[in-house]
């Protein structure tokens, strides 16, 4: 099984930070033109491929750094795992699937970011950095539990709403997982304090 340093970790999942950032506005320039018809039909299908794609690569960004822990971390991060998969699996699913739309998109990412938020929750329950970094966590996971809300809510409005929704989840998802690298990184160069290590769960 592969072993992968601390520092490369930390690399994979700034790229998948800036990645989901950059899905974002991707999906905000793809929202702008999509001014007529013909644009609203690309754009869409253009959209679903992109969301599908970032899926695909932030289930293997997963799998790589749940490898990289060794056999008995990535046994402790099974559930996350099967999220990620699942993902994954469903983004292949839009990707093949003649009749998809950014409805059934926002019903897949609403699953997604509650799943993601709980598991946010109990990272910040369990952080062992300051009461500052523990409530800007808290903060974060309710953020995100809020967007799982909006992707339900918004998911029967017109493409146009739905997508905006979407870029926005992605940006924050690029936003949050930049900072609480920031956080984990914080506290590895604390010598005093055990650091909260990458294996605790990447959300």
């Amino acid at each position: 099984m592969i072993r992968l340093t601390e520092k490369t970790r930390v690399r994979l999942m700034t790229i998948h930070g800036f990645a989901m950032l950059a899905l974002g506005l991707a999906l905000f320039y793809i929202r702008a033109t999509m001014t007529n018809l013909l644009f609203y039909v690309i754009g869409g299908a253009f959209a679903l491929l992109l969301v599908a794609a970032s899926l695909l690569f932030i289930a293997g960004v997963d799998w790589i750094c749940a490898a990289g822990l060794g056999r008995r971390q990535m046994s402790r991060l099974r559930g996350f795992l099967f999220l990620s998969t699942a993902a994954a699996a469903c983004s292949v699913f839009l990707i093949l699937y003649p009749g998809s739309t950014i409805r059934m998109l926002c019903y897949v990412l609403a699953v997604y970011a509650l799943s993601l938020s709980l598991g946010k929750f109990g990272l910040a329950k369990s952080w062992n950095g300051t009461k500052r970094e523990q409530a800007v966590m808290y903060i974060l996971a309710g953020v995100a539990l809020a967007f799982s809300a909006a992707l339900v809510a918004l998911a029967g409005q017109d493409e146009r709403a739905s997508m905006a929704v979407v870029a926005s989840y992605s940006l924050f998802m690029g936003f949050q997982m930049l900072l609480t690298m920031y956080f984990m990184q914080q506290q590895a160069l604390k010598p005093t304090e055990p650091a909260a290590g990458l294996n605790q769960a990447q959300v």
